[in-house]
Formats: structure tokens, C-alpha cells, sequence
């Protein structure tokens, strides 16, 4: 059983927090969005020497997760610069 379902049975009109790193904070927030959970998400301090590569792991999770809609954002960031330089 999903854990939003045992809190809903235990209490419908619940309310949680989602504790997790500072850096995986917005990805855990759209995931618990996307579960209907209800709650907020909390992010905790994480070592200054771990955040460039978590940083880049969470930019690339995030991306992948909303491809249809990053791919079409950056095909028309890329048209809309070669249609300004072509009529230059």
C-alpha cells in the first residue's frame, strides 16, 4: 500500500514534510506533486564539495523527466537565435 494511502487512512485530512538534501529538494517536491501526496518538502544543508556533481545529476533528472517539454523550450531558444543572426 502507497504510503499517501496510509496516511489518508489514518487521518484524510493529513498533512506531511518530506525531509530530504537541499539540492534533490525540488525534484522531491515535483514527485510529491506528482503522487498527490500533501505536504511540503524540507531540504537540509549538504556538504559544499558534493553540490557540483548533485547539482548536475538533479538539472539532468529534471530535464529527462520533462523532455517533450525542456527539448521544445531549447529548439526554440536555438530557432529563435538563428532567425535573429539570418535577418541581421
Amino acid at each position: 500500500m502507497p504510503r499517501r494511502a496510509l496516511m489518508e487512512e489514518a487521518n484524510p485530512d493529513y498533512r506531511c514534510v518530506v525531509v530530504t538534501n537541499n539540492y534533490h529538494a525540488f525534484r522531491a517536491a515535483l514527485m510529491a506533486r506528482k503522487a498527490g501526496v500533501n505536504g511540503q518538502v524540507v531540504g537540509s544543508p549538504t556538504a559544499a564539495y558534493f553540490w557540483p556533481s548533485a547539482t548536475i545529476r538533479e538539472f539532468a533528472a529534471v530535464f529527462l523527466a520533462h523532455k517533450v517539454v525542456n527539448l521544445g523550450v531549447c529548439l526554440l531558444l536555438v530557432l529563435g537565435g538563428a532567425l535573429i543572426w539570418w535577418v541581421r
